[in-house]
């Protein structure tokens, strides 16, 4: 049984799905109770089981894991509530860094604790893209290797990048495997970024509604997944017997505008009514992550963008998942 962890957020759902899909039982943590999204409804209180509680309190994983046989984890929490990828914290959430850091760390940490103690085979974390971003300037090359970035100033690379190495150091001291999934911007179902503007533009193309998006410039970019293969690259992964690398990129290989992404969902539902903002000045292409790395160990073929909002579009319509 493979233990998910933020098992009821956007991630999670879509994992716990790659995974039953491969016949594997999963429980889900999560703070709170959710619905089954009409995806896993099928499995809900069968292959798929739900703990509520934080992984703040280590006695509480340990006590999941001491109901269900463990062999397995991904590590998919991160309180994102109250963190604008641009703007940093938001004043209006009542949150402060050491709030974050103490979630992202101290929850981190007593994931990997669970790890060790239940000595299980693989723990996987969900890493972020945002890793090769830095001060005065990104990695020039988004690939596995690359010498992250000495310098950085993002909550979400920050503390991911810190997690990566945490979890390498559990590793090598108690000998179990573990892997980090540098994912990128996930778009598709179960979202729960209300702000999103890839989510916005689709719900309201759907639902034949104006979408006013003159806050976000045309020419923001965003490293793209389809959070269904999101959630498939993670299940191939923590369920490989043998992987070669420690990190792995998890994106559709594109670096798409917003204005390419509002084009697209016009040519999709031609009556789509998308406003967006004037292009910012010092806008310019970041060479895609490449996910050749995966595609080779795992045969992972992810959806290309076109495909991958058409597939969202057609959950929303009418939940084809």
């Amino acid at each position: 049984m493979i233990l998910v962890t933020g098992g009821g957020g956007f991630i999670g759902l879509n994992v716990a799905h790659g995974l039953v899909e491969k016949g594997q039982e999963v429980v889900l943590v999560q703070r709170r109770s959710v619905d089954p999204p009409s995806y896993l409804a099928r499995f809900w209180g069968k292959q798929v089981k739900e703990a509520r509680g934080s992984i703040m309190s280590l006695p509480f994983l340990v006590s999941v894991a001491r109901s269900y046989p463990i062999d397995g984890i991904v590590h998919a929490a991160f309180d994102s509530g109250g963190i604008d990828p641009r703007q940093g914290i938001s004043a209006a959430s009542g949150r402060d860094l050491n709030d974050i850091v103490q979630n992202a760390m101290q929850g981190g940490t007593n994931v990997l604790e669970l790890a060790r103690l239940f000595n299980v085979k693989r723990f996987t974390f969900t890493s972020s893209v945002d890793t090769y971003r830095g001060f005065p300037k990104d990695c020039d090359q988004w690939t596995e290797d690359a010498l992250l970035p000495p310098v950085s100033f993002t909550l979400i690379g920050n503390t991911k990048k810190a997690m990566e190495q945490l979890s390498l150091l559990y590793s090598k001291t108690y000998n179990f495997s573990v892997v980090s999934l540098r994912v990128g911007h996930c778009y598709g179902p179960s979202t729960s970024h209300a702000l999103d503007p890839m989510a916005r533009m689709v719900e309201a193309a759907v639902a034949g509604k104006p979408v006013d998006l003159s806050s976000v410039p045309a020419n923001a970019r965003a490293h793209t997944v389809y959070v269904k293969d999101a959630g498939e690259a993670t299940a191939l992964l923590q369920l490989k017997e043998t992987l070669e690398h420690h990190v792995y990129n998890v994106t559709d290989g594109d670096h798409p505008t917003m204005g390419e992404v509002a084009q697209i969902v016009r040519e999709l539902v031609p009556t789509a009514r998308i406003t967006l903002g004037p292009e910012r000045e010092g806008g310019f292409v970041q060479t895609p992550p490449p996910h050749k790395r995966l595609a080779e160990e795992t045969g992972f073929r992810p959806r290309g963008l076109k495909e991958g909002i058409a597939a969202y579009i057609a959950f929303v319509r009418d939940g084809t998942y």
